[in-house]
């Protein structure tokens, strides 16, 4: 996986997720970290994405929020924070959706996407709202409407 050929937005993402991480004393990064980066997002597209897609975002966030909450965190120096194998599934199946798709970036809504398709509670927090990768896909590509991302700064 090579975080350079994922869009400037999506990496932000990415870093949210680690300081959530070290935010709560968590030693690993899972999914949820960047599925709860995504939904904090201020201009709301993941949100306005599952919206789109026939679910329901508060119950997303709500979902997420108490998985963040379960993880389990360490007192004193956390030092420094691990990738958990599931991150790992979750940016490499992005990689490989936008590949897929034509893109020559990762961008943000394919990190949605391949978080709704890896198994981890990030997934199923997406599915207690209502949200499936096949519905998520058909909202993607209805905004998208044949674009890709070829740039780093494609999302500009």
């Amino acid at each position: 996986m090579d975080l350079n050929k994922f869009t400037e937005r999506a990496r932000g993402f990415i870093q949210a997720a680690q300081t959530i991480a070290m935010r709560e004393n968590h030693q690993r990064l899972v999914p949820e970290h960047l599925l709860k980066a995504l939904m904090d997002d201020d201009q709301g597209l993941a949100a306005n994405l599952i919206r789109r897609a026939g679910g329901a975002p508060e119950r997303v966030i709500e979902a997420v929020d108490a998985a963040v909450a379960k993880q389990p965190t360490i007192s004193g120096d956390a030092g420094q924070i691990y990738m958990d194998n599931a991150t790992g599934k979750v940016l490499a199946e992005a990689e490989s959706i936008a590949k897929k798709a034509g893109d020559s970036f990762v961008p943000v809504e394919r990190l949605l996407m391949a978080l709704a398709l890896v198994k981890s509670k990030a997934k199923d927090a997406l599915t207690a709202g209502a949200v499936s990768p096949q519905t998520l896909n058909s909202a993607i590509n209805d905004i998208r409407k044949g674009r890709t991302a070829d740039s780093a700064s494609a999302e500009e």
